[in-house]
């Protein structure tokens, strides 16, 4: 899978091209070459967007592109930072890439000049992950044919399986845009199962949406913020769900709060149901108006419990396990099981009087 490296050029030329930037604290990703900046790499057009130019158009989610890609940080390339232009901390979000073009805002336009923050798939032979845009850099020639229009950040490569060279490895990718709402995004956000999530897990969410964040085992745990970490191996549509949730963790709790809204879109409050309805819909598992009460989801899918997921339903109240962590409104489990809010609590509550049920398959 390995295209032809192309070595970087030293740190003391590239530094001296950008050393304004770099001294202004951005942590600018430095690429292999700086052959072809300024122009449409591979004969590719040269349309401008925000002042640079753009090589490549990306079409609406789902749409893919092949482009050339490059690698950047880690050990053997020390001239890379690991601040991005963004101001995020490279190094506490690995699952970053730059894009590619110029030395500043303006120019760094490979791919139209996307805001920071972006989310893209990036896939490399049979594995894929999302990345998002924290970081801007020079670019170069066209790789196998392909324009070169994005930088990986080392560890993000290295997720993908793409072997570290010394910062010196380049090769086709392809990239597509992610839904812009709602949980896809989330759900696009976490690596296929053929993805290792690296040690401390795979934060995959941009600054300021939740995370979702990847652990080993078949349950799910409570993280310090108060979001849940979703199993690496659990089903697609579990880890929808927990992201899902995430999205709407410490929302206040109204009762009657958020019927009535497609679950499409976030509500401002939530009661027991709408916020369980809201976790099902992020997997998949009802439509965008459903509307369920706690006395429907009595109903709901298969009785008894499941595998992955057990709704806990009376005509009073409802509350779920999702991969063994429990989705509720409050602490009802006692002091310990976190905060009052809605949300994942850590502790197993008494089910007496609930009837339980479960989705088909989970």
């Amino acid at each position: 899978m390995n295209a032809n490296p192309i070595p970087r050029i030293g740190a003391i030329l590239t530094i001296a091209v950008i050393g304004a930037v770099l001294v202004a604290g951005l942590g600018i990703a430095l690429l292999a070459s700086l052959a072809g900046v300024g122009s449409a790499a591979g004969g590719c057009s040269a349309a401008t967007a925000g002042g640079g130019p753009a090589w490549v158009s990306l079409g609406p989610p789902g749409a893919g592109r092949t482009v050339g890609a490059s690698e950047y940080g880690g050990p053997g390339d020390p001239s890379s930072g690991t601040v991005g232009s963004s101001g995020a901390s490279l190094l506490a979000y690995p699952d970053s890439y730059a894009e590619l073009g110029g030395y500043s805002f303006q120019t760094a336009a490979a791919m139209g000049g996307l805001p920071y923050g972006t989310p893209l798939r990036v896939t490399w032979g049979r594995r894929s992950a999302i990345a998002y845009k924290r970081d801007i850099g020079l670019g170069g020639g066209p790789i196998d044919g392909f324009p070169r229009v994005i930088d990986l950040w080392w560890r993000f490569a290295g997720s993908l399986g793409i072997p570290y060279e010394h910062g010196d490895w380049s090769g086709p990718v392809r990239i597509e845009r992610t839904p812009a709402t709602g949980a896809a995004n989330l759900l696009g956000g976490i690596p296929t199962a053929e993805v290792a999530s690296g040690a401390g897990g795979s934060e995959c969410a941009p600054l300021g949406q939740p995370t979702l964040t990847l652990t080993p085992g078949p349950r799910a745990t409570l993280l310090a913020n108060g979001q849940a970490a979703a199993p690496a191996g659990a089903p697609t549509a579990v880890r929808a769900m927990i992201a899902a949730g995430n999205e709407i963790v410490g929302k206040p709790y109204l009762y009657g709060g958020g019927h009535g809204l497609p679950l499409d879109q976030i509500a401002q409050v939530y009661d027991c149901s709408s916020s369980v309805d809201h976790v099902l819909y992020g997997g998949g598992l009802v439509g965008v108006n459903f509307d369920g009460t706690s006395t429907d989801l009595e109903s709901f899918g298969q009785p008894g419990p499941g595998r992955w997921v057990t709704i806990y339903a009376n005509a009073d109240h409802v509350f779920m396990y999702v991969a063994g962590l429990r989705w509720d409104t409050h602490n009802a489990a006692g002091p310990q099981d976190g905060s009052s809010g809605i949300g994942w609590h850590p502790l197993v509550r008494s089910a007496d009087g609930f009837v339980a049920r479960h989705p088909e398959g989970l």
